[in-house]
């Protein structure tokens, strides 16, 4: 199944976007990014709370947009790209253990016409916590 991500009214175009054609069919797939932590032995690190930072603006993520899995993490979300460029924008995931900050990562994450896409960073983390 597929659907156009398009605003077919919008005439303002940023700088920074590139036009996209109104009529694009996108699958119907609400794509997530994750990051994976792990400590040295590689086992699963689980965080107390989280939440990302896109150019310095705090986001949530909300519970339901995602499925829980031990160590893993949800970065951003097709919730997230009208505020994401086509080129991309520094987004850090920030990660806490009994009130200490643990984990502190930038990536940079872009989108096509159609969804969000990794542009730079590793998604996967070894820590010691």
């Amino acid at each position: 199944m597929a659907a156009t991500c398009q605003d077919t009214n919008s005439k303002v175009q940023d700088k920074n976007e590139e036009p996209c054609d109104p009529d694009i069919m996108c699958t119907m797939e609400f794509k997530i990014i994750d990051l994976e932590i792990v400590d040295s032995e590689g086992k699963a690190v689980l965080l107390d709370e989280f939440y990302i930072e896109i150019e310095g603006e705090k986001i949530d993520i909300p519970d339901d947009v995602y499925e829980t899995k031990d160590g893993f993490y949800p970065v951003a979300t097709d919730g997230q790209m009208e505020i994401l460029s086509f080129d991309g924008n520094e987004v850090v995931f920030f990660g806490a253990i009994n009130g200490a900050n643990v984990v502190e990562h930038k990536m940079i994450i872009g989108k096509d016409c159609c969804h969000i896409q990794l542009v730079e960073g590793d998604q996967k983390l070894i820590i010691s916590p």
